[in-house]
């Protein structure tokens, strides 16, 4: 009896941590991207959107920080930083569970490195980093760290976060690459 509840237990725990780390992808995309934009601290985190310039009709996806988001949102809805319009942002992000967003305006698409990114190089990144093995420490430990040139950080950060899990940079001790669990 016991063993049979001890497997029953450990099922339950197993499916868990499946859903934690990948089992309903989309979902933890979302929620991560919700966390990434909501965080005021100044440990920033970072998410990935598809951004169109409505300028030239180019869409791609784009790794930045939520606050360069939520900024570029500012911008292109011309709201201003007050509660209302802190408020209204929250409520636009939210009804774009895809994180597809359309700019028009220069300033927002600069906001979000929109022409600096280029998520091509992904690819040599999750080579060069062995991604997969970055994957397997953070679940079986939780933690990663790594320090990185800016334009590395984003995609692999990119990388991570298209394998559901988020991650961030302190920007007073910038250069460091950490996994952070969404609470």
């Amino acid at each position: 009896m016991k063993a049979l509840l001890f497997i029953s237990l450990l099922s339950t725990s197993v499916r868990f941590f499946d859903t934690k780390f990948g089992g309903d992808l989309q979902t933890e995309e979302y929620l991560n991207f919700l966390s990434a934009i909501q965080n005021e601290s100044t440990f920033s985190y970072f998410t990935v959107i598809k951004a169109k310039n409505l300028n030239t009709g180019e869409i791609k996806e784009i790794c930045t920080k939520g606050n360069f988001v939520s900024g570029a949102l500012h911008i292109e809805l011309k709201k201003d930083y007050s509660p209302r319009g802190e408020k209204d942002v929250i409520e636009y992000v939210k009804k774009h569970k895809d994180r597809y967003f359309e700019f028009k305006d220069q300033k927002a698409l600069e906001n979000i490195s929109f022409y600096e990114y280029n998520p091509a190089s992904i690819n040599r990144i999750e080579k060069k980093y062995k991604v997969e093995q970055i994957v397997a420490v953070i679940k079986e430990t939780r933690h990663f760290s790594c320090s990185l040139p800016d334009n590395e950080m984003k995609l692999l950060a990119h990388a991570l976060f298209e394998r559901g899990f988020m991650t961030g940079e302190n920007n007073c001790f910038g250069g460091t690459l950490e996994y952070v669990e969404r609470k």
